[in-house]
């Protein structure tokens, strides 16, 4: 990440969440009442009445084919690790690239009493803490805010710093995150988790196929993002090859790997008269344990 990031892609993320939130809740895929509170008022405005909210909707889809669909599903997805995670008695949570995430206010309830971190680059940590000053007051007392560049600084430094503790079990959220580092970054932070982290603690990220960095993915609007994505200042830099994460996550010493993709997501998720919607399939998500050493 930049060190002149914004929180522009994060604030995007929000608006798909806050599109999807606005839906009747029979019918939406995940639920984030916060997140049309971290929107600007430009993208505020685009939430006024249903059918433009539909319009939006076609839009980014046209811009991102399977992009809108994969953010709703992947929030759906972390929540629910979030949840059964919580249930088994997971005692600290990590945020890492925290973005504009409000799981830490979403799940205060269940996170009472619990260390929670949000790691994000400064810029967008600083911007993320000035909204959720204004929109809900003073911070709970048990989320903590870690300012980290995963490309310059080192994890371990910066989050014992801060009050985490190696003896609890921990859920890592990595979400949005791993396709803009490079190796090195991702090895240092899963280095951090799988050396330092409670036995029982999981890590939980998304990542694209190494050919979209590449160049070659021929799946449907994986050329397009990847060209998009290269004109700004978050190219997309990091992959793995397909069929290989469980592999990577597991010689890295990780346990019970679990990777799932667009096909499981929409037969997850999503009804049958939503099977025309578009799961981006180059984006997958993979969770791994620490085992007891």
């Amino acid at each position: 990440m930049k060190a002149s990031r914004s929180s522009t892609t994060a604030e995007q993320m929000a608006l798909s969440r806050a599109i999807e939130t606005r839906k009747p809740a029979a019918e939406r895929i995940c639920c984030d009442p916060l997140a049309e509170r971290f929107l600007g008022a430009k993208y505020r405005m685009l939430l006024w009445g249903r059918p433009l909210r539909d319009v939006v909707e076609r839009l980014i889809e046209q811009r991102f084919p399977g992009h809108h669909y994969y953010v709703i599903a992947r929030t759906r997805y972390f929540d629910d690790l979030l949840e059964q995670r919580l249930a088994a008695g997971a005692e600290q949570l990590v945020i890492l690239g925290a973005g504009y995430d409000s799981r830490p206010y979403r799940f205060a309830d269940r996170l009472a009493g619990m260390r929670v971190f949000e790691v994000d680059h400064p810029a967008t940590s600083a911007a993320k803490q000035a909204k959720v000053g204004a929109l809900i007051g003073k911070v709970p007392a048990n989320v903590a805010y870690v300012a980290v560049d995963f490309t310059v600084d080192k994890l371990a430094d910066k989050l014992l710093g801060r009050g985490y503790l190696t003896t609890r079990p921990t859920v890592f959220l990595w979400e949005g995150v791993t396709p803009y580092l490079n190796l090195e970054a991702v090895d240092e932070v899963l280095g951090f988790v799988v050396a330092s982290a409670a036995a029982g603690s999981v890590i939980l990220f998304d990542y694209v196929l190494r050919s979209v960095v590449e160049g070659t993915c021929t799946l449907r609007g994986a050329a397009n993002e990847f060209a998009k994505m290269s004109s700004t200042s978050e190219p997309l830099t990091f992959g793995i090859d397909e069929g290989q994460a469980p592999k990577f996550l597991a010689s890295r010493g990780f346990q019970d790997v679990v990777d799932v993709g667009a096909q499981e997501l929409m037969s997850r998720y999503f009804d049958p008269d939503g099977k025309h919607r578009y799961i981006k399939p180059w984006w997958r998500m993979i969770s791994g344990e620490v085992g007891a050493g």
